[in-house]
């Protein structure tokens, strides 16, 4: 599944820009690596002069799986690669269990390559010890192009 916008910031002289966000199958690499695949035609059909950003969770490992490979080959970039700066990393999915420090990102934020990522982040926010998801939301502070 994944749902597509396309943004015009009214604030911003009417700049447009496309949004999309996804979640990918948990269980079948065949239906996220069909599901990548519909991303990357769907982008090749947007504007090519507009910036795109593309959030979610892809139940893959970044940098270690086709799914991966097939986004960034549709060119776009990894925001957590890219940044100039980030926080620790952590794996993403934690299961409402205690965090892995330097696991894997199974949750990104990709973006095309004129889109400038200043700071990456895993968001660790507890409250007393409870998680408000098994996941921790990466999160990305970026200026468009």
């Amino acid at each position: 599944m994944v749902t597509w916008v396309r943004f015009r910031d009214l604030a911003d002289g009417g700049r447009e820009f496309y949004v999309l966000n996804t979640h990918f199958d948990h269980a079948s690499q065949y239906a996220r690596e069909r599901s990548a695949s519909l991303i990357a035609e769907r982008i090749a059909g947007f504007d090519r002069s507009l910036p795109v950003v593309v959030t979610g969770d892809f139940n893959v490992a970044a940098h270690k799986n086709a799914v991966y490979d097939t986004l960034l080959g549709a060119g776009l970039v990894d925001t957590w690669d890219t940044a100039r700066e980030r926080s620790a990393l952590y794996a993403t999915f934690h299961g409402y269990k205690p965090l892995t420090p330097h696991g894997d990102r199974i949750d990104w934020i990709l973006s095309t390559p004129g889109v400038t990522a200043h700071r990456a982040a895993i968001n660790t926010f507890s409250d007393d010890g409870q998680f408000p998801s098994d996941h921790l939301p990466v999160q990305a502070f970026l200026s468009l192009a």
